[in-house]
């Protein structure tokens, strides 16, 4: 496999022959692009895709396409200007929950984000995931050409999958954001000249569409930690599937998908690819990148793919391990609010500094913030991934993560709940030394208490025992938000339990449930000459 957007590269090396792969992509996607559409091309060379997908190699480039700047990109953010990429989109979802996360940046427009108060015309960074759409058209056209090569039925199998399988991956983004987006048919993506512009599906039938996306999952490799790390395999789809069948559970009632979240679940835990790490820190330490723990990150890499998180979030008087301040540019925080819901033994709040004492020591704390944005008036500092004591500039070594399994063992703690049953599969068997000095061990077992356990000992908590169902309901959603802070799940755990509850005895996302899914853009809408219609409420 050809490493122009997978895997991890050694760092500052080969930059002009990944950089001249990149080009190679870019040009790609462009070629992709220009057959979605409605405008006659002119031919500037003879990359054409009668005479492109001919290799295995061709292939693969193609499907690198697919990935490029929006998958395996990191990048920064801002409301205004918008790095399309999924590390992106987690921190525009846990902002947008309102209750865990700001930004110090400045009131407008990160604070309007948070507070709900975007519009159609004033999306405040709500916008932008929607360019998303025609990547899905981009996946399938992919995949069709694939179809058409002269290669080995298993090869082409593969192929077809992952490509796919990346178009359903960002249907699913886009649909948790917008619901249903444009999705044009076959006839469609085979007559680009024909403009025609397609509707917007029902939310069920887009369901399905995203499943027929995925029909493919299981011709995907197992879980790689190695030179095809970043790449989907069959664990990323389960897991893009489960957040799906446990959100349409939740909205519509319908017990049937909490049964395919709970196989969706098991299919990644009987995969024998992931495990829970030792402690809460060992899962985000630039020294322990790709343990298996993770169920997806982005690849960070000096020469391209970048990660800035500590730029984001540091204050710019952190202090670093070798000495020295940050100058980071003091953004993201852990609202007080959201910090004063953990235990004082809960060992994950290591990965957030509610006090630091500067270079020049200088102490600051809750009592004496010092500053808002370079202080912590605004909240703790969300360290989360250790310190990189070979950091270069404000890039750190460490991959960004996206999904993890210590998930997959909640999602099935609350899957059971609902379900009021036990697991084919059993949770991880878990001990752990409190702060106190206290061991703490997990059952090991199949019951939903065995999978929230395994996670609270773990942080050094004493386990649960036995509570009704709306008891559990609530621990499992406060255990979510304590495990994935700055994970990007906040967002979609309050609209799912807001369904669930009708917001009696939760936290509320929003007083108005339009606001569960974000406006479509208007530029979109005016492109579409009226054929595209608006989300309720806006």
């Amino acid at each position: 496999m050809m490493q122009v957007t997978f895997g991890n590269t050694e760092k500052n090396k080969n930059y002009k022959l990944m950089k001249t792969k990149y080009i190679i992509a870019i040009v790609l996607s462009l070629l992709i692009t220009t057959q979605s559409c409605d405008l006659e091309m002119e031919e500037y060379n003879k990359i054409t895709p009668d005479n492109f997908y001919n290799t295995e190699k061709d292939a693969k480039l193609a499907i690198a396409a697919l990935y490029y700047n929006s998958i395996t990109k990191v990048g920064t953010w801002s409301p205004g200007l918008f790095v399309q990429n999924i590390n992106s989109v987690l921190t525009l979802s846990d902002i947008a929950a309102g209750d865990m996360m700001a930004c110090s940046y400045g009131t407008n427009p990160w604070e309007y984000l948070r507070t709900h108060q975007w519009t159609e015309s004033n999306g405040y960074g709500t916008q932008n995931v929607f360019k998303y759409y025609n990547h899905i058209s981009n996946a399938r056209i992919v995949a069709k050409q694939i179809e058409k090569m002269d290669i080995s039925e298993n090869l082409k199998a593969g192929l077809i999958a992952e490509a796919k399988a990346v178009g359903a991956w960002k249907a699913a983004i886009l649909y948790d954001y917008y619901g249903p987006v444009p999705y044009p048919t076959d006839e469609m993506l085979a007559t680009p000249a024909e403009l025609v512009y397609p509707e917007r599906p029902s939310k069920e039938n887009f369901v399905k569409i995203i499943e027929s996306l995925f029909d493919g999952k299981d011709a995907l490799p197992e879980a790689d930690y190695g030179p095809n790390f970043g790449r989907i395999n069959k664990s990323i789809a389960n897991m893009v599937l489960l957040r799906l069948y446990m959100n349409e559970a939740a909205r519509t009632g319908d017990v049937n998908f909490w049964n395919k979240a709970k196989d969706c679940a098991e299919q990644i835990i009987s995969s024998g690819s992931h495990e829970l790490q030792n402690s809460y820190s060992d899962v985000f330490s630039v020294n322990n990148t790709k343990n298996n723990e993770i169920i997806f990150a982005t690849p960070s890499d000096y020469s391209f793919n970048t990660m800035m998180w500590h730029a984001e979030s540091l204050p710019n008087n952190f202090p670093l391990p070798g000495g020295g301040s940050s100058n980071s540019w003091g953004g993201y925080k852990i609202l007080w609010s959201f910090y004063d819901t953990f235990d004082a033994n809960d060992q994950r709040l290591s990965g957030i500094a509610a006090s630091y004492t500067t270079s020049s020591g200088v102490e600051i704390t809750r009592e004496n913030p010092v500053d808002n944005r370079h202080g912590l008036g605004d909240g703790a500092i969300p360290v989360k991934y250790d310190l990189d004591p070979n950091q270069v500039s404000f890039f750190q070594g460490h991959d960004f993560i996206v999904y993890r399994y210590a998930e997959v063992l909640l999602a099935m703690a609350e899957i059971l709940n609902e379900l009021q049953t036990t697991a084919d599969v059993n949770a991880p068997l878990v001990a752990q030394v409190s702060k106190e000095g206290v061991t703490y061990t997990s059952d090991g077992g199949n019951t939903a208490y065995s999978f929230i356990n395994a996670i609270r000992v773990r942080a050094g908590l004493e386990p649960l025992t036995t509570m009704s169902k709306e008891a559990l309901r609530d621990a499992i959603l406060m255990e979510r938000s304590h495990e994935l802070y700055c994970e990007g799940t906040r967002r979609m755990d309050l609209i799912r339990y807001q369904r669930m509850t009708d917001g009696n005895g939760y936290k509320k996302f929003d007083n108005d449930e339009n606001k569960f899914l974000f406006p479509i853009p208007v530029s979109y809408i005016n492109e579409y000459k009226g054929n595209l219609t608006q989300n309720p409420g806006y």
